[in-house]
C-alpha cells in the first residue's frame, strides 16, 4: 500500500491550513440578511430560507487535483459564525486581529440586528434568577450559561444511507405526499404544512448548491490545459449535476453526495458532531458493484476515501461564549476537529459480523491521511482477529485516535432505552462517544455536567462548598455525627439527587428554546418520522429521542468512599473529625492521614471492595435520572464521561478523602482510574470496569488507557504485542466493557514537544473522546496528558 501523490499533496495542504484555521463570516452575514427579509414568517420557514440564502451566496472553490468538492466555508479550514446562538462574541472578534477590515465592517453591520434576538438572549431573560444563581455558585458543576449555546443538537447521525440510495428528490416526493394528506382547516395541519414547506425549501437549497459546483467545474474544465485534469473536472461537473438530488450510481458519486449534504447540515447551524454513520456498511454495495463491473480498483477506492477524509478536516468550530483565540486552544481544549465520526465494523441488523473489505480500506486510508478525522470501530466477540489487529496497528500509528466500542454492552443499553434489537445492532457513534441509531434516534448530548466529587464534598461539609464557604447544597448534617458509613452514603446520595434535579430543571428551561428559535428542517428531512409526523427534530420528531447528562469524577468518589468506609468506619485508623480537619487544611500537617487514605483500596485494580462501591455510585445515578423526563418526552440517561471538564470541575472542589489535593483535576475520561492508581496493570483495570453495570448508563462510559510506544516497539515482538492488545480489546467486549481509547505516546516525547513545538506539529494525542495536535493545546491540558502518561499502567 502506498499513498498516491494526489492524496499526499492535498493532505499537506490541509495540514498546513489546520495549523491556522480562520473565521468565516459569510454564514453569519447572509443568514442575517435573510432573517431581515423574512420578519414575521414562521421560524421554521425563516430557517430554511436562511439556509438557501447562505448556500446561494457563499464563496465556492475547487482546489487543484480535488475529486470530491465543496467547502463548508469560504476558507480552506474555516469556522462559521452563529449569531442566532450568541452575538456577543462577534464583538470580541471585531476587536481581534483574526478578521480583515472588510470582514469587521460586515460584522458591525449585522450585530445590532441580533441584540435581544439570539438564543442566548432568550436564556438570559427566561432562566429564573434562582437557577442562574445556582449555576454561578456551582460553576462547572452545572454547565455555565454560555455552554448551552454550543448547540446540544449537533451530535447526531442523519440517514446518509437514504441520501446515497434514494437521493433528495425522493425526500421532496415524500414531502409532497404528506402535504397532500393535510387538513388545513385544523391548526395542526397548518403547522405541519409550514414544517413540510420548510423541508422542501431546505432540500432544494442543497440541490442548488451542488449545481453551483457543477457549473464551476464546467467553467474550470473549459479553461484547463491539462487533458487529464480537464477530464476530471468534466466528470466532477456530471457528478454534481446528478447528486445529491438523485441516487448515487457509484462509490465516487456516493461520497460526493454525502459531502454536499454534510455541508448543508453544517451551514444550517448544527455545530460539531454531525456524523457519517456506518460508511463501510451502506457504501459497500456501491464498492462491490463498481469492482464487479471493472469500473473501480481497490487502490482507487482507497484514494477516494482518503480524499473524503481530507475534506472532513475543512471545517472548524468556535463556540459562542469562548474566547476568540480558542479556535485552536479554548473551551474544547485545543481541537478544531468537527467530531464527525465514521463508524466501522460491528454486527449487522441480524446480529452477524459486519466486517467487509471496505472496513479494511477505511483503515488503510486513515493510515495515509491521519489528520483530525474521527473513526470509531465497533468490537464484538466474533470480530475477525486480523481486522482487530489492523485496527490496533493503525491506532498505534495514529497515537491512539481510534475509538473502540463494545457491541454487547451498547446494544443492551439501546434495547433498554426502547430501541428494537435490529435498530440497536445498527447503532453508530457520533461526536465524542454518543451511541445512536442513524436516521432514527436523536440524542441530545451533554445536557449538563454533574460534578460528582462536589456532591461528596457537600455531604462532608453539611452542604457548604469548602473553597467558597457558601451554602451550595442541602443541609445533610455534620458528618462528625454520622455513626455509620451508610449515614454518610445517604447524605452523599441526597446531595447528588439535589444537584441532578437542578441540572435537569435548567436543561428543561433551555432545551425547548431550540424548537422555538432554531428548528432544523434539513436535518429533520433525514430522520425517520419527522416528515411523517410533520414535526421538527428539535420538537421530538425523530422515532427515538434521548438526552444524556455527563458525570465527572466517579472514580474519585469511589476511591473516597472506599477510603472512608475502610479507614474511618472499619479499621478506625482515622476519626471522622481528624479526616475533616485534614480536608479543610488540604492535608498540610496531616500527611499521615493523607498516606493512610492513599493506601486504601483504589478503583482499577480488580478489587471487589472498591469496585462494588463504584458500581453502587453508577447504579444510583441511573436510578435517579430515570425519575425524570426531558423535553418532548426525551428519555434521560447518564454518561460516565467528560471532555476536559475533569480539570474545570476539579478547580472548584477542595481536598478529597482519596488523597487528591484541592483544585487538582479529577480522573480523566469518565471511568479511567485516577492518575497512578491502577498499579495492577491493564488487565486488572479492564476487569474493574467490566464489573460495573454499564448497560444501565446508556449515555456512554469512557475508559482511557495509556501506553508508552515502547510497549508496542517495532522489533520482533511487535506482532505478539499487537495480538495481545487485540485480544484484550475483544475480551473487554465479551465481559461487559463499553468504550476504550488508547494514547500511544511517551512522556519524554510530550515534554520535548512542549520545549520545541514546531518540531512536533504533527504530534496527535487523545485528549478525551477526541484527538488533537498536542502543541495546540493549552498548557494545563498538556500537563494533564503528560501526567496521565507518566502514570500509565503496565502490561
Amino acid at each position: 500500500m502506498s499513498i498516491t501523490e494526489r492524496v499526499k499533496r492535498l493532505r499537506e495542504m490541509a495540514h498546513i491550513a489546520l495549523s491556522n484555521p480562520s473565521y468565516c463570516i459569510e454564514r453569519a452575514y447572509w443568514l442575517t440578511k435573510s432573517y431581515m427579509e423574512t420578519e414575521g414568517e414562521p421560524i421554521v420557514i425563516r430557517r430554511a430560507k436562511a439556509l438557501k440564502k447562505v448556500l446561494e451566496n457563499m464563496t465556492i472553490a475547487i482546489d487543484d487535483e480535488e475529486l470530491i468538492v465543496g467547502r463548508p466555508t469560504s476558507k480552506k479550514v474555516g469556522s462559521p459564525l452563529f449569531p442566532e446562538l450568541e452575538w456577543k462574541y462577534l464583538e470580541e472578534l471585531i476587536l481581534s486581529d483574526y478578521l480583515s477590515e472588510e470582514e469587521k465592517t460586515k460584522l458591525m453591520e449585522i450585530i445590532p440586528y441580533w441584540k435581544g434576538k439570539s438564543l442566548a438572549d432568550a436564556i438570559r431573560s427566561r432562566l429564573p434568577r434562582e437557577l442562574t444563581d445556582i449555576m454561578e455558585i456551582i460553576g462547572a458543576g452545572i454547565k455555565p450559561l454560555e455552554y448551552f449555546t454550543v448547540t446540544h443538537l449537533a451530535h447526531c447521525c442523519p440517514n446518509f444511507e437514504l441520501v446515497v440510495t434514494k437521493g433528495l428528490n425522493w425526500v421532496k416526493k415524500r414531502v409532497s405526499e404528506e402535504m397532500a394528506k393535510l387538513d388545513l382547516t385544523k391548526v395542526k395541519g397548518v403547522q405541519k404544512f409550514m414544517f413540510l414547506k420548510a423541508v422542501d425549501i431546505a432540500v432544494d437549497a442543497v440541490i442548488a448548491f451542488a449545481k453551483r459546483y457543477a457549473a464551476l467545474a464546467r467553467s474550470l474544465a473549459e479553461k484547463e490545459v491539462n487533458a487529464q485534469r480537464k477530464k476530471e473536472l468534466e466528470e466532477i461537473a456530471r457528478i454534481c449535476d446528478w447528486v445529491p438530488a438523485n441516487p448515487a450510481r457509484n462509490l465516487h458519486e456516493a461520497l460526493q453526495s454525502i459531502w454536499f449534504v454534510y455541508i448543508g447540515l453544517a451551514v444550517e447551524g448544527l455545530g460539531p458532531g454531525i456524523s457519517f454513520g456506518r460508511m463501510d456498511q451502506y457504501l459497500y454495495p456501491f464498492y462491490k458493484r463498481d469492482l464487479e463491473k471493472g469500473k473501480l480498483t481497490k487502490e482507487r477506492a482507497r484514494e477516494l476515501i482518503a480524499l473524503f477524509y481530507i475534506k472532513m478536516n475543512e471545517l472548524a468550530f468556535h463556540f459562542p461564549g469562548a474566547p476568540v483565540a480558542s479556535l485552536k486552544s479554548g473551551v474544547r481544549a485545543g481541537s478544531e476537529t468537527t467530531l464527525s465520526v465514521i463508524t466501522l465494523g460491528g454486527v449487522t441488523r441480524e446480529g452477524l459480523d459486519a466486517t467487509n473489505e471496505l472496513s479494511y480500506l477505511f483503515l488503510e486510508a486513515e493510515e495515509e491521511v491521519g489528520l483530525l478525522e474521527e473513526i470509531a470501530v465497533r468490537v464484538h466477540p466474533n470480530t475477525p482477529d486480523d481486522f482487530l489487529i489492523k485496527v490496533c496497528e493503525v491506532a498505534k500509528k495514529m497515537a491512539g485516535k481510534i475509538k473502540l466500542v463494545c457491541d454487547p454492552t451498547v446494544i443492551k443499553q439501546l434495547v433498554k432505552d426502547g430501541k428494537t434489537i435490529e435498530d440497536a445492532r445498527d447503532y453508530a457513534i457520533t461526536g465524542c462517544f454518543i451511541r445512536t441509531v442513524p436516521g432514527r434516534s436523536h440524542d441530545i448530548w451533554m445536557q449538563g455536567f454533574l460534578n460528582l466529587p462536589l456532591a461528596l464534598e457537600l455531604a462532608l461539609n453539611n452542604g457548604i462548598s469548602r473553597l467558597t464557604g457558601k451554602q451550595v447544597g442541602l443541609k445533610t448534617g455534620d458528618p462528625r455525627s454520622f455513626k455509620s458509613y451508610n449515614e454518610l452514603l445517604d447524605a452523599y446520595k441526597t446531595q447528588v439527587a439535589w444537584l441532578l434535579r437542578n441540572l435537569i430543571t435548567v436543561s428543561n428551561f433551555i432545551i425547548p428554546l431550540y424548537a422555538e428559535f432554531m428548528p432544523y428542517p434539513l436535518l429533520s428531512a433525514l430522520f425517520d418520522d419527522c416528515i411523517k409526523k410533520g414535526k421538527d427534530i428539535t420538537n421530538g420528531g425523530a422515532l427515538y429521542n434521548t438526552g444524556s447528562f455527563w458525570v465527572v469524577g466517579i472514580p474519585n468518589v469511589g476511591d473516597s468512599l472506599a477510603a472512608i468506609k475502610k479507614v474511618v468506619f472499619e479499621d478506625k485508623k482515622v476519626s471522622m473529625n481528624r479526616l475533616i480537619e485534614a480536608l479543610e487544611r488540604n492535608f498540610e500537617g496531616y500527611e499521615d492521614v493523607e498516606y493512610i487514605l492513599k493506601s486504601a483500596p483504589k478503583f482499577g485494580n480488580d478489587d471487589d471492595y472498591v469496585d462494588s462501591i463504584v458500581n453502587d455510585i453508577l447504579v444510583h445515578l441511573c436510578n435517579e435520572i430515570s425519575k425524570y423526563e426531558g423535553f418532548a418526552g426525551r428519555k434521560l440517561t447518564i454518561a460516565a464521561a467528560n471532555v476536559v471538564h475533569h480539570i474545570f470541575c476539579g478547580k472548584i472542589v477542595g481536598a478529597l478523602p482519596d488523597g487528591r489535593k484541592a483544585g487538582e483535576p479529577f480522573a480523566d475520561g469518565g471511568l479511567s482510574p485516577y492518575y497512578g492508581r491502577n498499579v495492577s496493570g491493564i488487565t486488572a483495570t479492564l476487569r474493574s470496569i467490566a464489573k460495573l453495570e454499564l448497560w444501565r448508563a446508556s449515555g456512554g462510559n469512557v475508559l482511557n488507557i495509556k501506553f508508552n510506544p515502547s510497549d508496542l516497539r517495532e522489533d520482533f515482538k511487535i506482532e505478539s504485542k499487537v495480538r495481545k492488545l487485540a485480544s484484550l480489546i475483544k475480551t473487554f467486549a465479551k465481559i461487559g466493557g463499553d468504550i476504550v481509547q488508547f494514547n500511544f505516546v511517551s512522556t519524554e516525547m510530550l515534554r520535548e514537544a512542549q520545549r520545541d513545538p514546531e518540531k512536533y506539529r504533527d504530534l496527535l494525542v487523545r485528549v478525551a473522546t477526541y484527538s488533537a495536535y498536542f502543541v495546540d493545546l493549552p498548557r494545563e491540558i498538556q500537563d494533564d496528558i503528560i501526567k496521565r502518561t507518566e502514570m500509565g499502567g503496565s502490561w
